[in-house]
């Protein structure tokens, strides 16, 4: 009964990986909204797999970005104490709060991100504003912000910490990236234990979530290259938009 499943789950976690890829995002924001929707799996159990699959991309990713030394250790250990703290805090309250109240805040954080995949602004190093104490103290909360809503969501936050270490804090987008990845690998391992330990994780459907969504990311990253990226950014956004619909409507009862 489980086998079948198992495979639908690593089919359905390496496609959210495969196109949130295409966009140099985490699976999370497609991995999630699909497990629960075309599989009627349990959101805190879709959740738990997510992490557990970003947290397998992003330690895989972040070997590439270490071994070419672009990873500024000291910031994102700095920033991390916070989003720990944040992802800790988030996966805690996945547990003790209702799984509507997740699907309707899981629609919300869809609709920001589907905006800011058509009308955010683009990473631009030459407008970064400086690594000042007040742009790091922002960065230090923003970044709380971004834990919490890892562990609660299932997501890698990449979308909050890329426009902190570029615009906010100054890193080159390559540093950045080598950087966030590091940090996420942190944040997901952190939420992925909490979850473990309170036996949310389901171990049939673990390893087929992990290796569905290693061979999604591997693939999509490749491919992204070849499209061009402002039609990719339409696409994503009209899916995250029927999602969100979708989710919100399912935690009212609709």
């Amino acid at each position: 009964m489980y086998i079948p499943t198992a495979i639908l789950i690593g089919f359905v976690t390496g496609l959210g990986a495969f196109l949130g890829s295409l966009l140099g995002l985490g699976g999370g924001f497609l991995i999630v909204p699909m497990l629960t929707i075309f599989l009627g799996i349990p959101i805190k159990v879709a959740v738990s797999l997510s992490l557990l699959s970003i947290l397998a991309n992003s330690i895989s990713a972040s070997i590439v970005y270490i071994d070419r030394d672009v990873v500024d250790y000291r910031l994102g250990l700095l920033l991390e104490s916070t989003t720990m703290l944040g992802a800790i805090a988030g996966a805690n309250l996945n547990l003790m709060a209702s799984e509507s109240y997740i699907y309707i805040v899981f629609g919300a954080v869809l609709i920001y991100v589907a905006y800011r995949m058509v009308a955010g602004k683009k990473y631009e190093e030459h407008g970064s504003r400086g690594r000042t104490r007040r742009n790091l103290a922002i960065g230090v909360g923003v970044s709380f912000l971004a834990g919490l809503l890892s562990g609660l969501l299932g997501i890698g936050g990449g979308i909050l910490k890329m426009p902190i270490l570029i615009l906010l804090l100054s890193l080159p987008t390559r540093v950045a990236i080598g950087t966030s990845l590091f940090m996420i690998s942190i944040t997901s391992a952190t939420s992925t234990y909490i979850y473990f330990i309170n036996g949310v994780i389901n171990l049939v459907y673990a390893p087929y979530a992990v290796l569905g969504a290693s061979a999604g990311a591997q693939l999509g990253s490749r491919l992204g290259f070849r499209i061009e990226a402002r039609y990719l950014r339409v696409m994503f956004s009209i899916m995250l938009l029927i999602f969100s619909i979708l989710m919100i409507g399912r935690g009212l009862g609709i």
